[in-house]
């Protein structure tokens, strides 16, 4: 009788302290957002769907989604929802979806609203899911494994990219890391085709750019200086491959061709500024661009800076020192900036903090 005695008033004292502290929460003060545009209109294409994605590091655990046209979302998670909540919540997709896409030997990647998983059924066989969350549906697909990815014994998938149809698949020795294929599946014809990139032979390749059937890629290997890497950089135009030594010695990031194929754009390593390269392939010429970007605060954390290349522009977010997020859209051809615009919290809370700006 006393043990239950014990566990019941055990059972009240507990819940007494969740509720008082879900009304301690409560009492909180939010963040407020404004957006103030600075420079361009907030609903031109290639702004519109553009939103920052805020976190409250404080107690109060709450995720902001703020557009550029000023429209605010947020979500709140509390003590009894951590509790209770499934780590398969992800996305609506379903159960077995979710399942999937958790198992170690599957690889992600989402795009466009679309999330791909793939992996090795087993030695003979892939796996490939996707869930567009806009159709609700999901998409299982199973392929014979190429018989070139199967002499390089246990394999790891990668999705690259998905472009015109087609799913862009990195292949890698799991075990030696010493050589890579990429492949080519086409979700519309159910066929997986072997991309031949010369000059990659027991090399790593990384894919910088493709557009129809244009491909620029860079082979690396080790040297005999440790931490060292040997780099060289190729453009396969169908069957025709040039080197481009220009490039080799660049420290890149992320990468894309222009919207007519002609010319690579490229974003440095770079943690003060804005610094990006524009490669013309015809004629070889390489131009260096820089902008500066605002001033932060020194006590802020690397999560208060954002850069993202994607369709052919550039995605800037910035914490300056007063604490607001400044935010740029730049034409990297044009050097023309499209947009700019400032987020404002009215209570500058420090606790609230950027994570990434949402490119829909």
């Amino acid at each position: 009788m006393r043990k239950f005695k014990f566990v019941l008033i055990l059972a009240v004292v507990s819940f007494l302290t969740i509720g008082i502290y879900t009304l301690f929460i409560r009492s909180i003060e939010e963040s407020e957002f404004v957006v103030e545009t600075v420079k361009g209109n907030p609903k031109q294409p290639a702004v519109r769907s553009v939103h920052a994605e805020m976190y409250d590091l404080g107690l109060k655990d709450t995720d902001y989604n703020v557009g550029l046209d000023g429209r605010v979302q947020k979500t709140s998670d509390n003590l009894i929802t951590d509790l209770f909540s499934s780590p398969y919540d992800e996305e609506g997709a379903p159960a077995d979806f979710r399942r999937f896409i958790r198992l170690d030997s599957v690889a992600t990647l989402e795009q466009e609203g679309i999330t791909y998983g793939l992996g090795i059924q087993d030695d003979s066989k892939w796996e490939l899911q996707y869930w567009d969350a806009g159709k609700k549906r999901v998409v299982k697909k199973i392929f014979p494994a190429p018989a070139e990815s199967r002499k390089l014994g246990e394999i790891q998938l990668d999705p690259y990219r998905y472009i015109d149809n087609n799913l862009y698949v990195y292949a890698q020795d799991y075990q030696t890391n010493s050589e890579t294929l990429l492949y080519k599946i086409e979700l519309k014809n159910e066929t997986i085709q072997n991309i031949d990139l010369p000059y990659t032979a027991d090399k790593n390749i990384q894919i910088l750019a493709i557009a129809d059937e244009k491909i620029v890629y860079q082979s690396e290997e080790n040297t005999a200086m440790p931490d060292e890497i040997k780099r060289r950089t190729y453009l396969k135009d169908g069957k025709n491959v040039q080197s481009l030594k220009e490039l080799d010695s660049i420290n890149i990031n992320q990468t894309e061709l222009s919207t007519d194929g002609t010319k690579l754009i490229m974003l440095e390593n770079d943690s003060d500024q804005s610094s990006w390269i524009v490669f013309d392939l015809a004629s070889k010429k390489l131009e260096q661009h820089k902008m500066a970007a605002p001033k932060l605060n020194e006590a802020d954390s690397g999560l208060s800076r954002f850069i993202e290349l994607k369709n052919g522009l550039i995605y800037t977010a910035n914490r300056t020192d007063d604490g607001v997020i400044n935010v740029l859209v730049i034409d990297p051809i044009s050097k023309r900036v499209l947009y700019e615009g400032n987020i404002k919290d009215k209570l500058k809370r420090k606790e609230t903090s950027l994570n990434s700006l949402i490119l829909d």
